[in-house]
């Protein structure tokens, strides 16, 4: 009996010493309802997350020995989990670039639209492009169309091709259209059309095809650039529980994404 009692005490010990020099979890979710989506649809109530990769799922109890000092406990209050979404079909580095562009969808009026511009244009370096925008000046009343007149005191350090939210419009300032060579002698293109005033002078509307006259002389983006694209993409897909994405046009943006995964965010 008393050897029996000794063996009891000694697997006591070890069990608990073995619990103690258990990895202790970053994060552990408990009291939610987690859709596994494995073979069987089975959900779990708890979840143990470290270095990023789930280490454990099951129940409360199967987790608890995984809690340490430095874990996050989130208590879920039965609230369902599930895996996060995986999108097969994305323009991921044009959406970062519209992300990290000055955001203009909506500008209530032409002077929270210009007011919008220069202080966008402030934060950047002198000679930077200004693109991106999603305006639709639909939204004002009256609903004129910008010019280029218009902001052109906004941006005397910039050059701007801004596109309207349906992508068949894009304003142009003076700046821009110095750099392209637009003048009122230049000729509307086929699929395409550049808007004037009374006098035949370009007003700095573009429309479809009219709009490659500026967009031939924006300068590709640097690494940079792209890497502040990726970023603002892929924080805005997080936070909208997609964690996966297959870019259909990612081109040199490839890179910008590796150096992402090499920094580890």
């Amino acid at each position: 009996m008393k050897n029996l009692f000794t063996t009891a005490l000694l697997l006591a010990a070890l069990a608990s010493v073995s619990l103690a020099q258990m990895p202790k979890a970053d994060l552990v979710v408990t009291n939610a309802n987690i859709r596994t989506m494995d073979a069987k649809r089975s959900i779990a109530r708890s979840m143990a997350v470290m270095n990023g990769k789930i280490i454990s799922i099951g129940t409360d109890a199967d987790t608890k020995p995984l809690i340490g000092p430095q874990t996050r406990v989130i208590n879920a209050g039965g609230k369902t989990v599930i895996p996060g979404f995986n999108d097969a079909h994305v323009h991921f580095m044009e959406t970062g670039q519209q992300l990290a562009s000055v955001d203009l969808r909506d500008a209530k009026s032409p002077e929270e639209f210009v007011a919008r511009i220069k202080a966008f244009a402030a934060k950047l370096p002198k000679g930077r492009w200004i693109t991106g925008g999603q305006w639709d000046h639909e939204n004002w009343t009256p609903n004129n169309l910008p010019t280029a007149a218009l902001i052109d005191a906004a941006t005397p350090d910039h050059p701007v091709l801004i596109n309207r939210l349906d992508g068949h419009m894009s304003l142009a300032n003076s700046a821009a259209m110095r750099l392209a060579g637009i003048d009122k002698n230049v000729k509307d293109v086929a699929g395409g059309e550049i808007v004037r005033d009374a006098s035949g002078n370009p007003t700095g509307i573009f429309k479809d095809s009219a709009a490659f006259y500026i967009e031939k002389v924006i300068p590709a983006p640097t690494f940079e650039q792209q890497l502040e694209a990726a970023q603002a993409a892929t924080e805005h897909a997080a936070s909208l529980g997609v964690t996966s994405v297959q870019d259909m046009s990612a081109g040199t943006g490839v890179g910008a994404y590796q150096e992402l995964a090499r920094r580890g965010t």
